[in-house]
């Protein structure tokens, strides 16, 4: 359309009425379509030409030499308005459509950049069918970004640090499975959901468990090379059934940078809370009050020193400013997790950050499961949890089923069943 919006000012400028910036100014699209596709009002020319304007805008209409596009113009009123032909414009949408593709209707770059975190499942788990909302509307927001001109920097925050891991490797050590190389290299994910279950079950019988988990994770955060290989071999593990799921859902990120990396980087988030008299003792953990806000206290670090989700974000949010230097950074996380980023923004705003505004959480209803007669969200750890492959295994079937009774011979008929099947669970999941 700007383009009809320059051809339009050029016109007219054309004529002398008007200089070419002053017209291009005027000109505005009608709210009724029977006014034409473009208007220029002549009411700022009255007083130089000393004449009405109704009278000026007649006087000009048929003195414009219609550039291509535009099939005719009407003086109405003091005004110009100006149509659209309507096949021209058609034949150059279809031209434009053919010859960009899925570019068209993109927005030039505006310079500007926009991180999104979205997904971001735990390493060690399979993703659940609850992890479907982040991740569509994440990648939908993503491309949205990307046709507005901005710079997409889009981000799996995987959950791949924290005590989570600790019981993993307290597991798999406690069943005395091999820890060779070749036997870590063929694990998978779905191996590493069982070992969750378990853990859950016998922790519920020994509850000094979870204090050897913490324990385990603390050893392999202050860098235990037997602990950090084991949790190189789930993270690997996990990442490959990412990917396919991934792929097959038409979903891409830039990078899977998740807990993890920034390991080396909170200390330097710690020092500088301390530095600037923010960090405070508190049960013995160290935390950011947040009293004048009426929130409860930002926790920091736990009593052992292992870090926590928090601590993490701050770092990634940090990190994530320095390098990309983002006018926006979006987070696409369920509801539950409002008060953390709340939170995480305020601790970063008393730290003197002044882009804390720029961080928006973009929050959605929690997926809840019906598990023995009661709606609770799924938890892949306790086996309680609707898997995503599942899910969609079982919709690409009954559209399969569908094509198998209508078109039996269709080429690629399991792809297509599966892009159908994903692209409904999506369609009606955001419905609801």
């Amino acid at each position: 359309m700007n383009s009809f919006n320059d051809a339009i000012a050029q016109a007219v400028a054309a004529t002398g009425a008007f200089e070419l910036e002053q017209a291009k100014k005027l000109i505005t699209v009608p709210t009724d379509t029977e006014h034409g596709n473009f208007t220029l009002p002549c009411f700022v020319l009255a007083r130089s030409l000393h004449k009405a304007p109704k009278v000026i805008a007649e006087e000009l209409a048929p003195k414009i030499e219609l550039p291509n596009g535009i099939c005719k113009v009407e003086a109405v009123a003091g005004y110009l308005n100006f149509f659209i032909d309507r096949k021209f414009l058609a034949k150059s949408i279809l031209e434009a459509v053919f010859s960009q593709g899925l570019e068209y209707g993109h927005a030039e770059s505006n310079g500007k950049v926009v991180c999104m975190d979205y997904s971001s499942p735990n390493i060690g788990k399979e993703l659940a069918f609850h992890h479907l909302r982040s991740t569509m509307i994440g990648n939908s927001l993503s491309r949205i970004y990307k046709a507005a001109g901005y710079k997409v920097v889009r981000i799996n925050h995987l959950g791949d640090w924290g005590t989570a891991f600790g019981k993993l490797i307290v597991m798999y050590l406690r069943e005395k499975r091999p820890t060779d190389q070749a036997t870590l290299d063929s694990l998978t994910v779905k191996e590493l959901n069982i070992l969750y279950a378990s853990f859950s079950k016998a922790a519920e019988a020994e509850p000094g468990l979870e204090d050897e988990a913490r324990a385990t994770f603390s050893k392999l955060e202050k860098g235990d090379d037997f602990y950090h290989q084991l949790w190189l071999a789930f993270r690997a593990a996990t990442l490959k059934e990412l990917m396919r799921i991934y792929k097959m859902m038409g979903v891409d990120f830039d990078y899977y940078t998740g807990e993890s990396f920034y390991e080396d980087k909170m200390p330097a988030v710690i020092q500088d809370l301390e530095a600037k008299g923010l960090l405070e003792r508190s049960e013995e953990r160290d935390v950011v009050k947040l009293d004048e806000y009426k929130l409860n206290p930002c926790l920091i670090r736990k009593s052992d020193g292992s870090t926590l989700y928090a601590t993490r974000d701050l770092a990634a949010a940090i990190y994530r400013k320095k390098e990309y230097n983002f006018d926006k950074s979006l987070y696409v996380v369920d509801l539950g997790q409002a008060l953390h980023f709340k939170q995480v923004k305020l601790v970063l705003k008393k730290m003197g950050y002044n882009w804390h505004d720029t961080l928006v959480h973009i929050p959605f209803g929690v997926i809840l499961n019906l598990i023995d007669g009661k709606w609770e969200k799924g938890k892949t750890r306790t086996g309680k949890a609707k898997l995503l492959r599942d899910v969609i295994e079982a919709a690409q079937q009954k559209i399969l089923d569908f094509i198998n009774q209508k078109n039996p011979e269709l080429e690629n008929k399991e792809l297509i069943a599966q892009q159908i099947g994903i692209s409904a669970l999506t369609f009606n999941d955001l419905k609801n």
